[in-house]
């Protein structure tokens, strides 16, 4: 996908794939696969996924802005790399540190 972009703060490249895309049914936005919601009407409702759809909405994007850049696909309030949670994390601490102990 020509749709790779650039994170202004850390200017660190971006590869991204239309399933990592999705498009807000309510306003049309592009937004990341792992928002909750849209990052700019707050849609939790169903997103159009369709690879063609998502292809052209981001050359849509590249055209408007020149690049696609993570700015114009979320917000750090929906942003999420994952979704662990508080308790996957403490686990995962209690195994290593097991380990630690018997290893």
């Amino acid at each position: 996908m020509a749709g790779n972009g650039v994170q202004p703060a850390a200017r660190r490249v971006i590869t991204l794939r239309e399933d990592d895309l999705k498009i807000c049914e309510l306003c049309g936005q592009l937004n990341l696969a792992t928002n909750r919601e849209c990052f700019v009407c707050r849609w939790r409702g169903h997103f159009e996924t369709d690879a063609g759809l998502v292809h052209a909405a981001v050359s849509l994007t590249v055209k408007q802005y020149g690049r696609l850049e993570l700015q114009h696909l979320t917000d750090p309030v929906t942003y999420s790399v994952s979704h662990v949670t508080l308790g996957d994390r403490l686990v995962l601490l209690l195994r290593r540190t097991w380990r630690a102990l018997i290893g």
